[in-house]
């Protein structure tokens, strides 16, 4: 997949117009145009604008990896990880899940 197909996806994807992505980062929405039609290629500072209003990596962005999103930094995740106790809980829970799910399989 182009960059420019990256691109276009990313903003129907967010519902949102050329118009609007290009007032939201500094461009003309022609610029936005020739972007997702890959006639044209951002440079650094555009490219950084790009990832950081659709919230995506620009390793996606060039075609590098086909997942949206950056690595957690060391911060955020500390803020995802679960203590060992909350992870032994959802355990519990999925056990009990799955146990019902057999259970009523077999009514």
């Amino acid at each position: 997949m182009s960059f420019g197909s990256r691109l276009r996806d990313l903003r129907i994807a967010n519902s949102v117009s050329q118009k609007r992505v290009a007032a939201d980062i500094g461009v003309s929405s022609t610029t936005i145009s020739q972007y997702e039609s890959d006639s044209r290629f951002p440079n650094e500072e555009i490219l950084k604008r790009l990832c950081l209003y659709y919230k995506i990596s620009s390793d996606y962005l060039l075609g590098l990896t086909d997942l949206k999103h950056a690595p957690f930094s060391r911060d955020e995740a500390n803020e995802k990880l679960l203590l060992s106790g909350q992870m032994d809980l959802i355990c519990e829970i999925i056990d009990i899940i799955k146990k019902n799910n057999l259970e009523d399989h077999f009514s």
